[in-house]
């Protein structure tokens, strides 16, 4: 499988937008334009980026000639490529995405800040509770149980109607980055830090998830041209 990252702070990365929207086909550019926010449709569109982007470096081909598309569930896929696994999760100042051949995948990230403002009831259940008060408290650790969750559900394609105090996860090991794994399905999962007050977390269904990402940055990418940018950034 690979993972690839990239930090929405990096130089040249609304100008990666610009590029990747061109190349969308008009259902998926009307789709980023219903979101409200720029920054939503930059998420957006620099997640496609590196789905495609991870997509191409195993199949073999430019990442500019693959198409993305949700199934009614909103899951991601590789539009025919049946044989790809494919997931997107952006937050804040990341955007990730993890491809994988003949086996399934979940990726999310979160701000280590977000999820300790949330109550332990709206995602821990009663045993990750006792888990996590048994040693001196740790936000980083917490923050950990929410992106396993939210990936393990990605990657069996329930989302949230799973219920992530449903999905209970047992990390083995007191450092970073933590491997984990949940009755709730048959994966190895690993959380890792990402710079700046980040988590994030990666499943894979068959073999080993990696330890962390590949962080990827602009190159010739922006190279084309775009005619939507106005729309794009209005």
């Amino acid at each position: 499988m690979l993972l690839l990252a990239h930090d929405l702070r990096s130089p040249g990365t609304e100008e990666l937008a610009r590029t990747v929207f061109e190349v969308l086909v008009p259902t998926e550019r009307e789709r980023i334009l219903r979101k409200r926010l720029a920054a939503d449709r930059t998420r957006s569109l620099i997640g496609r980026w590196l789905a495609r982007r991870a997509a191409a470096s195993i199949v073999g081909t430019p990442w500019t000639t693959l198409r993305t598309g949700q199934h009614p569930g909103g899951q991601p896929y590789v539009v025919g490529r049946p044989q790809l696994s494919l997931s997107i999760a952006h937050s804040g100042r990341y955007a990730l995405a993890a491809v994988a051949l003949g086996a399934r995948v979940g990726v999310d990230t979160e701000q280590v800040a977000r999820v300790a403002r949330l109550p332990d009831d709206a995602f821990l259940g009663p045993g990750e509770r006792a888990a996590l008060y048994a040693v001196p408290r740790d936000a980083e650790r917490r923050a950990a149980m929410w992106v396993l969750k939210e990936a393990a559900a990605k990657l069996t394609g329930q989302g949230l109607r799973a219920g992530l105090r449903n999905i209970g996860f047992e990390c083995r090991g007191a450092h970073f980055p933590l491997a984990a794994r949940t009755p709730y399905a048959a994966a190895e999962f690993r959380a890792f830090r990402l710079p700046g007050g980040y988590v994030a977390a990666v499943g894979l269904s068959a073999g080993k998830p990696p330890r962390e990402p590949v962080f990827v940055t602009p190159v010739r990418e922006t190279a084309l041209k775009t005619g939507w940018t106005d729309r794009l950034h209005e």
